[in-house]
């Protein structure tokens, strides 16, 4: 069969071939720029989630509660939770890192919402741990107000700028940076879309059958085939917002070019597996320039030579087909089982032990770090309904910094045994929320500053009430110390 142009034709090669020399120019894979290698787990989180990512966290949640109270003032109730949160004052640093540990151990410790959390009614179901850390009012307001990026910034619906990942982007961009400058990859990468389950209302929504959820946010998804690290994710903005792409080009080359080259490893010869949404004749082609190597599962409608598309191999043999560096297959495993079809510019026409073609070994087995990744993910993660989307995926890239750095720990740790990911994240929820529980208990909740008025009804709130001026506030509660009239709102304002 004649090819197009100035390529080589395509021929039958039969097994066993010569192996191909394959040079790799990448660097020794691992964790780098890693702390001690006795160092515990909350350093290995603080790799990825930095106090500069705190801090951008704390101030943009506290601008946007500012700004929704002032928006908002005349019709929020005296004792609203948007109130109460002016009062309580605005969010530190500790608190918010207390913040994260109560949402990783919510992905330990399931329940069917949060509020029961904090139940107190059923002692079968009591948490002390939770009401310890967070007043749950405190917590939901955390929530709420969650942010990072100053919506005023953002380009309004109607604008030609206006991006629906525009609340997460700053968040994606930093983690894919963090990700990538602590860890070198083994020579094999897997590429796969991953979704976010959600039904909310965005333009970004997509629906996948074949994924759990069904319903979601799309990320394509470029990861370590071994270990499931994921080195770099980015989100499908959906057909209306995604930009066009270049004439005669597939979306699923177009993605993969995009990830390498974001993670920088193009024309190093990494070999990435990808499966038949994203393999094609022109993205093994489009590699090969670029030094680097792609295995993967093609479609029966994608470009091919007659001689691999019509053939009908019997069960357990196999077709080849090569055109220079260019390796096809076709192969059936069992008589009643659909054949496969796959692409390859690393392996040669061998067939492996079990006999079946070295090609299909090794793409069974390098294929799923996306789909591993995915799988450890659901283990401790609560998955949380949210009306918010970006609030949904800003809660998702949480738990996967959380398991990255368990990646990290594992590899570089010199600790013996090393510890279970449910020990690894138990610990991380300790070294967050330490500090904030010890300002907690040098510091009594309002619950042991306040106890109920015995002698009369009512008494006058010191801290609200001013006869004087004619605002008289009665409370039902006074100050267990000094036995003055005290809200329990005015708490943290009453001095005695």
């Amino acid at each position: 069969m004649a090819a197009p142009g100035n390529q080589p034709i395509w021929f039958r090669v039969f097994p066993p071939e010569a192996e191909q020399d394959t040079p790799f120019h990448g660097a020794a894979s691992g964790p780098i720029r890693m702390p001690a290698r006795d160092s515990p787990p909350i350093l290995y989180f603080y790799l990825l989630f930095s106090l500069d990512l705190i801090k951008e966290f704390v101030k943009q949640t506290n601008r946007y509660a500012s700004d929704l109270y002032d928006r908002t003032r005349l019709q929020t109730g005296r004792f609203s939770r948007k109130c109460q949160w002016r009062k309580e004052g605005k969010l530190t640093i500790s608190e918010f890192k207390a913040f994260l540990g109560v949402l990783f151990n919510m992905g330990l410790n399931r329940k069917s919402s949060i509020k029961e959390y904090w139940n107190r009614k059923n002692m079968s179901q009591s948490t002390p741990w939770f009401r310890m850390t967070f007043a749950r009012n405190r917590f939901q307001n955390v929530l709420k107000f969650l942010h990072i990026v100053d919506c005023k910034k953002i380009p309004a619906r109607n604008n030609q700028n206006y991006n629906p990942a525009s609340r997460v982007k700053p968040l994606i961009d930093f983690v894919n940076r963090k990700f990538l400058y602590y860890y070198r990859p083994r020579r094999e990468l897997s590429v796969d879309e991953t979704l976010v389950g959600t039904k909310g209302k965005t333009a970004m929504l997509q629906y996948i059958p074949s994924k759990r959820s069904r319903f979601g946010i799309k990320f394509w998804v470029l990861a370590e085939a071994v270990t499931g690290y994921v080195l770099q994710m980015h989100i499908y903005l959906g057909k209306t917002f995604e930009p066009a792409l270049p004439a005669g080009t597939l979306q699923g080359t177009n993605v993969v070019i995009k990830l390498l080259q974001s993670a920088d490893l193009l024309n190093k010869w990494y070999h990435v597996f990808t499966d038949n949404f994203f393999s094609s004749l022109n993205l093994a082609r489009t590699l090969l320039v670029q030094r680097t190597h792609l295995t993967g599962t093609l479609r029966k409608n994608r470009p091919m030579p007659n001689m691999i598309k019509n053939a009908n191999p019997d069960p357990g043999q196999t077709t080849y087909a090569r055109q220079g560096n260019i390796l096809l297959c076709s192969f059936r495993e069992q008589n009643r089982r659909k054949q496969v079809k796959l692409v390859s510019t690393f392996y040669s026409a061998i067939r492996a032990m079990n006999a079946k073609p070295l090609i299909v070994n090794a793409y069974n087995n390098f294929m799923g770090g996306v789909d591993l990744s995915d799988q450890m993910m659901a283990f401790y993660n609560d998955h949380r309904k949210q009306t918010k989307v970006w609030k949904k995926i800003i809660l998702h890239m949480f738990h996967r910094i959380l398991l990255n750095s368990y990646i990290l720990y594992y590899q570089h740790t010199s600790h013996n045994p090393i510890l279970t990911r449910f020990e690894f994240v138990k610990q991380v929820i300790e070294g967050l929320t330490e500090e904030h529980l010890s300002n907690r208990q040098q510091n009594p909740g309002q619950r042991q500053k306040i106890r109920k008025v015995t002698e009369r009804k009512e008494k006058d709130c010191t801290v609200c009430s001013d006869r004087k001026n004619g605002r008289r506030r009665r409370a039902r509660t006074e100050c267990s110390r000094c036995a003055k009239g005290l809200h329990k709102l005015c708490v943290h304002r009453h001095e005695c």
